[in-house]
């Protein structure tokens, strides 16, 4: 009987079809995910380049499996091979990165924070502060911190405070700092941070009504609103039914799903 293009894949042992110079990105993630299920010790060596694939969906599959079988230092090795690399493309680079998050190794701690300040593409850096965002460790605050009040690149600095709504030592008057900041990625990545710490003082909820009330962006609002429903404070319920009365849609919805939330 003769087989499709299709079911000889399929047929192939999972092994023989981690080679992507002949298979796509789709047979790579399903041999990855059949792998997993017994975990060869031969499969490791030919897991370990998938790390640097240009599409960062296999990197970060190949580097959740490497995690489960407990090769995750080798994992760090390898992709921070590729992290140094100056042959290496971007795409390349960036799933590099991101598969050191998925390692959740504190190894990739090192590596990743000296790229945050180098002369890599913005593309690589905000994949490594994203990274030190995903392996929710203490230490690299600060980093994160300098990353969202300094950083050249704009999206960085968003990417930074959404990392920093995931590490535990967040300094929590750097994000309430960036409130102002100009870039409205930046104040929605900011608020949705805060939300998700749900620390209850007096300036972080004083800032986020300011942000609820004043901010010129509407998503912006609704973000301070869901933020104030995972804080849940009794005293922004009056400021919480007003902006469910105001002008701005979203704001006015968010508000209201926050009130539900609140008094129920």
């Amino acid at each position: 009987m003769c087989l499709s293009g299709v079911q000889f894949v399929r047929a192939l042992e999972p092994l023989k079809r981690l080679d992507p110079t002949r298979f796509g990105p789709g047979t790579l993630i399903v041999a990855l995910e059949e792998l997993e299920r017994y975990r060869p010790p031969q499969a490791v060596d030919l897991i370990l380049p998938l790390l640097g694939h240009s599409d960062s969906q296999v990197s970060r599959t190949a580097a959740w499996i490497l995690r489960r079988m407990e090769e995750s230092s080798r994992g760090v090795t390898a992709a921070a091979a590729v992290l140094s690399d100056p042959n290496a493309s971007v795409p390349e680079k960036v799933s590099a990165a991101i598969s050191l998050g998925e390692l959740r190794n504190p190894q990739a701690t090192t590596v990743l924070r000296a790229i945050l300040f180098g002369q890599e593409d913005c593309e690589v850096i905000c994949a490594a502060v994203q990274a030190l965002g995903d392996l929710h460790r203490s230490g690299v605050a600060g980093d994160l911190a300098r990353v969202l009040s300094e950083h050249t690149c704009v999206q960085a600095r968003a990417v930074a405070a959404a990392a920093l709504g995931n590490v535990p030592d967040t300094d929590m008057d750097e994000l309430v700092n960036a409130l102002n900041n100009d870039d409205v990625q930046v104040r929605l990545e900011v608020v949705w941070a805060l939300g998700r710490k749900g620390i209850r003082t007096d300036r972080v909820i004083g800032n986020l009504l300011r942000v609820l009330q004043q901010d010129s962006n509407c998503k912006v609002q609704a973000a301070a609103a869901w933020a104030l429903a995972k804080i849940k404070d009794s005293s922004v319920l009056e400021a919480l039914q007003i902006a469910a009365e105001g002008r701005c849609r979203l704001a006015s919805q968010a508000s209201q799903w926050a009130l539900s939330q609140m008094t129920h």
